[in-house]
C-alpha cells in the first residue's frame, strides 16, 4: 500500500459535526505514523451581528481553548493552530509550508436552511490545492475497508487511484466509469458498444499504471448515465466507505472538473469523499 507523506492538516470549524473529521484525522495519523495539525481559521470577513465584534486576540484565545477541550486525552501528536484571515488562503498556505500530505475537513450543515456551511471553503480549496482533500461525513469507527474511484482513464484518474491506494488495499478498490450515450441512442446495442470500448480503455489504463504491476487488479464497473448520479447511486448501493475523484480529466467522467462532478460528490455522496487535484495545475 502507498502512503501519504507529511503531517495531516485538519481544517476544523469547531462544530459538533467536525468531531467526525477530527476522529478520522487522528485515525489516519496513527495508521501512517504521522502527526496532525489542527487549524481553525477565524474568517476576517464574517461579522458576528448583532453582537459587538470581539477583539481578534480574544476570539483566537477562545478558539484555542475549544480545540484543547476537543483534544483532551488524545493519544496522538497534535499541533494546534488558530489564525484570523481568509480560510482558503490560510489552509493552502499552511498545507504548503508544512508540506502536509493530506487535508481533512468536515462538511457541516444547517439542517433548517439545508445549506452547507463549511462546504464553500472546501469547494474553493479543492480548486487550488495540490494537497489531496478528504471530506469526512461518516463516523471514523475503523480504517477504510473499501473505496470507489471515479475513473475516466486519464492521467488525472491515475493520480486519484494512487491516492486511493494510500488508504485502501488494491483488492478492495473499484474503478467506476460512467458514460453518456450520444443523443437519444439509448438502445442496448449502442450501450453494449460503449461498455466494450470502456472495458478496453480500462485494461489499457491498468496496464499503464506501474503501481498495479505484480499485484491484484481493482474491480471495474461501467455504467451509462449522468456521472454524479450513477456514481452516488452505486456508492449507496455498494455501501462503500470512501469515494475518490480527481478534479478534472481529459474526457468523459471528470471533464467538467470541480464545477460539476466533484462538487456534486462532496455535497451528495453518502460516504467520505477524497478529492485529488492533478499536480500539473490544469483546471
Amino acid at each position: 500500500m502507498q502512503s501519504f507523506s507529511g503531517p495531516i492538516l485538519l481544517a476544523t470549524d469547531l462544530s459538533a459535526r467536525g468531531d467526525r473529521a477530527l476522529d478520522r484525522a487522528l485515525l489516519l495519523a496513527r495508521q501512517f505514523g504521522t502527526s496532525v495539525i489542527a487549524l481553525h481559521v477565524i474568517d476576517s470577513q464574517v461579522r458576528a451581528l448583532p453582537t459587538p465584534q470581539r477583539p481578534a486576540a480574544e476570539r483566537e484565545s477562545q478558539a484555542r481553548r475549544a480545540l484543547l477541550r476537543d483534544l483532551d486525552g488524545v493519544d496522538a501528536g497534535v499541533e494546534i493552530m488558530v489564525r484570523c484571515g481568509d480560510p482558503v488562503r490560510l489552509l493552502q498556505q499552511v498545507a504548503e509550508e508544512r508540506r502536509c500530505g493530506l487535508i481533512v475537513a468536515g462538511v457541516a450543515r444547517d439542517e433548517t436552511l439545508g445549506r452547507i456551511l463549511l462546504g464553500t471553503t472546501v469547494e474553493k480549496l479543492v480548486r487550488i490545492s495540490s494537497t489531496p482533500i478528504l471530506v469526512v461525513k461518516r463516523r471514523a469507527r475503523r480504517p477504510y475497508r473499501n473505496a470507489l474511484v471515479a475513473c475516466d482513464f486519464s492521467e488525472g484518474a491515475r493520480v486519484a487511484l494512487r491516492a486511493a491506494l494510500a488508504l485502501v488495499p488494491v483488492e478492495e478498490l473499484t474503478l467506476f466509469h460512467a458514460f453518456d450515450l450520444p443523443g437519444n441512442r439509448n438502445d442496448a446495442l449502442t450501450a453494449k458498444g460503449f461498455q466494450r470500448t470502456a472495458q478496453e480503455a480500462a485494461d489499457q489504463f491498468l496496464e499503464n499504471t506501474p503501481e498495479l504491476h505484480g499485484s491484484e487488479k481493482p474491480r471495474i464497473e461501467v455504467a451509462a448515465g449522468l456521472a454524479e448520479r450513477v456514481l452516488i447511486a452505486y456508492a449507496d448501493q455498494s455501501d462503500c466507505d470512501l469515494l475518490v475523484t480527481g478534479t478534472h480529466g481529459a474526457t468523459g467522467l471528470l471533464r467538467t472538473a470541480i464545477g460539476s462532478v466533484a462538487e456534486a460528490l462532496i455535497e451528495k455522496a453518502p460516504c467520505d469523499v477524497l478529492v485529488v487535484r492533478q499536480p500539473d495545475g490544469r483546471a
